[in-house]
């Protein structure tokens, strides 16, 4: 399943606000609405909407002194497709860098994305390395980078690259 990449704030159902980073929820305002929906209710909302299982964290202090904010933490079994997202997220960059696909040679861009995007994987679903074999997503990781990298290229369009 191919799920549009998000990234920015976006208004859920309910009038909260999740914002996405390369494709994974990552957090939740109340937009100071103080709206009380349960945890289960709103992190169904963003499920629906992300298509990945998350949780809430803690309810803290917002950007203004009334906004609520709580962290997700994307479902661990989901930990494969966030890091796919992330490989999207890295062919957009190179595309955009280099004006050409990923291929076979960049070896170099292939590992240094991953351990990145490997790591950015286990704090967007609160896991530890010990929590996953990280030898057995590279490939997975990689093709779906290529894959991507490919489709942007033949399209011809410039890809969609976020500031960080």
């Amino acid at each position: 399943m191919t799920v549009r990449i998000r990234n920015g704030w976006h208004r859920l159902p309910s009038g909260y606000d999740v914002e996405f980073r390369h494709g994974v929820p990552v957090r939740l305002s109340d937009n100071g609405r103080g709206a009380a929906l349960s945890d289960r209710a709103l992190g169904a909302e963003v499920t629906a909407l992300g298509q990945l299982p998350v949780r809430l964290g803690a309810w803290v202090t917002g950007a203004r002194p009334e906004e609520r904010e709580a962290p997700l933490l994307v479902a661990g079994s989901a930990f494969p497709e966030v890091l796919c997202r992330l490989a999207r997220s890295a062919a957009t960059v190179f595309v955009d860098r280099f004006h050409k696909p990923v291929e076979a040679v960049d070896v170099d861009w292939d590992r240094l994305e991953y351990q990145k995007d490997f790591n950015m994987a286990l704090d967007h679903c609160g896991l530890s390395a010990a929590d996953v074999d990280q030898a057995a997503g590279f490939d997975a990781y990689v093709a779906a980078m290529h894959d991507e990298a490919c489709r942007l290229v033949a399209a011809r369009m410039p890809p969609p690259v976020e500031p960080e």
